[in-house]
This record gives structure tokens, C-alpha cells and sequence, in this order.
């Protein structure tokens, strides 16, 4: 019986000492890679569709958006390189297109600083709201991985006009002050 809670009490020992010393742990951390040179990052290609009735008339429109080799490629302060994008929005309205442009960085110039002219890209173009015959579009240039951004809020006129404002209700703090707005027929 001595020697039964003698090695009860030693294998009881064991297991305490050994549960509460620290064990390395293997790290699940993945090594991270070191980036090439000439790797290019870029969004995903975008096609987005959807229908809305404005009054008695049906709208349908169509964004979509991939990134364009012919752009400049945007080098951030780091050396990333990253594809800028074109967003093309198309309306339809009773069956005919109302309105069909594509969008890029470039569109925005007036109203961006230099630091979002050079790091930015354009990043991303959704449907607002629909008024008085108007629709609203969201739109924005970025620092790409980041959440800097200047916002922009694109109206297409009930005659296929459209302008480009800086979206003032974000008091985005990053953007520079407001620009004479960009008005196009």
C-alpha cells in the first residue's frame, strides 16, 4: 500500500510539473514571402446590376469594373505597386441607355490632392438613392489597403447628364477642400 501511493503521488507530481511548465508552441503564423519586384496588385474584376422604378419608368443599371493595364500603375511610399481601375457605369431607361461612360482616377483630378493623385486609385462606384428624377452614385479614390479615401457622389440628370461633386457629408479630413464641381453633358 507504501509503495501504491508512493507512485500515485509521483505520477501525480509528473503531471502537475509538466502541465504547468511553459511548452513552446509551434508559431501558426505563415512565413511571410518577400514581394517581388514586379508583382502588380490589382481588385478583382466587379459586375454588379440591378433595377429600380422611378416614378412610372424603369431604370436598370450596370456597374463594372476591372483593373486596366492602360492605366499608370500606382507605386505607393512603400514601393507596392498596384493596377488602377475603370468603372463603367451603364443606365437603361424604358429600354434605352441613358447613359454610358466609364469612370477612372483621372475624372476626379481637379478635385484631389496631389498625394491621391499620385498613391490613390479609384475604388469603388455604388448606387445612393434616386430624387426628383436624379440618381445618386457613391464613388471614391483611396490609398489602396488603407481607409484613406476622398469620397464622391456622381448625379446622372434625368437627360443623361452627369457631375461629380466631393461627398462633403464623410468630413473626410484626408481630402482636400471642396473643387469647383465637374459638370458634363
Amino acid at each position: 500500500m507504501k509503495y501504491c501511493f508512493l507512485i500515485f503521488f509521483i505520477s501525480y507530481s509528473l503531471i502537475f510539473v509538466t502541465s504547468c511548465t511553459p511548452q513552446k508552441s509551434e508559431s501558426q503564423e505563415t512565413p511571410q514571402t518577400e514581394q517581388s519586384a514586379d508583382e502588380v496588385h490589382s481588385l478583382n474584376d466587379y459586375a454588379y446590376s440591378d433595377t429600380l422604378m422611378q416614378g412610372s419608368h424603369k431604370v436598370v443599371y450596370t456597374i463594372t469594373s476591372q483593373p486596366d493595364d492602360e492605366l499608370p500603375v500606382v507605386v505607393d511610399e512603400d514601393g507596392v505597386k498596384y493596377k488602377d481601375n475603370r468603372y463603367k457605369l451603364l443606365i437603361v431607361k424604358d429600354g434605352k441607355t441613358l447613359f454610358e461612360r466609364s469612370f477612372t482616377k483621372a475624372d476626379f483630378k481637379s478635385m484631389l490632392s496631389s498625394d491621391f493623385q499620385k498613391y490613390g486609385i479609384m475604388d469603388g462606384l455604388r448606387f445612393n438613392h434616386a430624387e426628383e428624377g436624379k440618381l445618386y452614385y457613391n464613388t471614391c479614390v483611396s490609398y489602396p489597403d488603407s481607409d484613406m479615401s476622398c469620397p464622391f457622389i456622381l448625379t446622372i440628370g434625368p437627360d443623361g447628364s452627369y457631375t461629380i461633386t466631393p461627398d462633403t457629408s464623410l468630413d473626410e479630413e484626408d481630402c482636400p477642400p471642396a473643387a469647383p464641381e465637374t459638370t458634363q453633358a
